[in-house]
């Protein structure tokens, strides 16, 4: 009998030395503090309109945040509420098309929240496509994308890495990743690593979050580069904690530039700010005093 299981044997043997090796997750560079312009410069210009990616990018910033949804019609575009207020009625983006998406005014929002930096101007600029930014853009700024709402629109991830691929994003030797995206669906997140392994991913934590295990840090470690995360709930153990598996981390969202400071002082690895000038200022002014 033991005779006859050994070529069986043999093949199980030849099949396990065949297997492919698993895929590693991505890196990302160490040594450097990413100033992530949160939704662009949106402290001084409406939120996630190229004006505001624009003024992020004069700026500094290393990279430009953008906060994607899929319309009803298969369009990403770049929002961050899950609902919209359109002809005086709230609605879902996913239940919209992009047609639909055009009678909301952004500026209009901006315009109303901040008095004092409003601009008429503002009242004509429309919700971007993922497309309209990269074609803006190209490679010109680096892009730290949210993928939102996964759940209730499948579909999302293939439709994010074909655009990104067609713009040329992906697999390239540049000093920063070209792309980074995040979310906090670890299931949308583990989608993307399947289909494109190469994309730093960054794993989302909300303000609810009391603590992260090891147990979920391992878990991490199997397809993230990072978490995002509260600012008020980093601390230098928990940043210590996630660089010896190799994650960064990347406080949200951090605007005033002693808040900065400190964050630079624990030792996180870049922040979300919706002010990326005084960011910039503030970085300089550390790396000064190192």
């Amino acid at each position: 009998m033991f005779y006859k299981l050994l070529p069986l044997l043999a093949i199980s043997f030849l099949l396990a030395s065949c297997s492919t090796p698993p895929v590693e997750r991505t890196t990302l560079p160490a040594d450097d503090f990413l100033i992530i312009a949160h939704r662009g410069a949106s402290a001084y210009a409406p939120a996630h309109t190229i004006y505001a990616y624009e003024l992020a990018n004069q700026m500094g910033a290393d990279y430009i945040e953008l906060d994607l949804h899929m319309t009803q019609d298969k369009k990403l575009v770049a929002l961050h509420d899950k609902k919209i207020v359109v002809n005086g009625v709230e609605r879902s983006i996913a239940n919209l098309t992009f047609k639909d998406i055009q009678a909301f005014s952004p500026g209009s929002i901006f315009n109303t929240q901040n008095p004092t930096l409003s601009s008429p101007l503002y009242e004509s600029l429309p919700v971007p496509q993922l497309a309209d930014v990269l074609q803006h853009f190209e490679d010109e700024v680096n892009y730290y994308i949210e993928i939102k709402s996964p759940a209730s629109t499948p579909g999302m991830e293939k439709a994010l890495i074909q655009q990104l691929r067609e713009h040329d994003l992906l697999n390239r030797s540049d000093e920063y990743p070209k792309v980074i995206i995040q979310s906090y669906d670890a299931n949308s997140l583990q989608k993307v690593f399947e289909l494109e392994p190469s994309i730093p991913l960054i794993k989302l934590y909300s303000r609810n979050t009391t603590s992260i295990s090891s147990r979920e840090i391992r878990r991490l470690t199997k397809y993230a580069s990072g978490v995002g995360i509260d600012e008020n709930l980093v601390t230098s153990t928990l940043v210590e904690r996630l660089h010896k598996a190799d994650l960064h981390v990347h406080p949200f969202v951090v605007n005033d530039a002693d808040s900065i400071y400190d964050m630079m002082v624990i030792g996180t690895d870049g922040i979300f700010t919706d002010k990326p000038d005084i960011a910039v200022e503030t970085k300089e002014v550390y790396e000064g005093r190192k």
